[in-house]
């Protein structure tokens, strides 16, 4: 009986170790692949590459995915987020912004989260009455944010065509 029990506990044992470590490993690669993309696609001799953005974007949201208790996993969300919005993916980039409000409430970047999400459906999706419920929803929440005179000005000025705001604007400056 105890050398089953030592049998047992030895393979647990094992298994928990080799479990983490090629956790361990696939952080070390996924990290690896990250900051070699990032520096191919952000730093001084960089040049974009929409392929390459797209590749480090699925990096980002594959360390979140697997790794979602790691510290750094809600600011590769932002970042992916960052470059799904810079590659005019409205439905994705919500999709992104979604998952970091609701998995990181407390972060850091939650506040710009929710805000995003109210400007991709405003400018980029064309839906001004989620962007109304996601801006109001900032404005209550995070009244004393940096963006809260964006978000107000958004507010004021949601489904008027361009040549509204130059019309209100010039009478504002008359």
């Amino acid at each position: 009986m105890k050398k089953v029990f030592y049998l047992l506990s030895t393979l647990l044992f094992m298994m928990i170790t080799g479990c983490r470590s090629s956790s361990e490993a696939e952080k070390t690669s996924l990290n690896s692949q990250i900051q070699s993309l990032e520096k191919k696609l952000f730093g001084q001799d960089a040049n974009y590459n929409d392929q390459d953005a797209r590749f480090l974007m699925q990096l980002y949201l594959r360390y979140a995915d697997s790794l979602p208790a790691d510290s750094v996993s809600p600011d590769y969300l932002f970042k992916a987020a960052d470059i799904s919005l810079y590659q005019q993916r409205g439905q994705q980039t919500i999709g992104i912004l979604d998952q970091l409000i609701t998995e990181y409430p407390g972060h850091r970047h939650h506040p710009m989260s929710v805000f995003l999400k109210a400007f991709v459906y405003d400018t980029k999706m064309g839906d001004t009455a989620a962007a109304r419920r996601f801006y109001t929803s900032f404005l209550q929440e995070f009244p004393e944010h940096e963006f809260a005179d964006d978000a107000t000005f958004a507010l004021r000025n949601l489904g008027k065509s361009p040549e509204e705001l130059i019309r209100e604007f010039e009478q504002m400056n008359q």
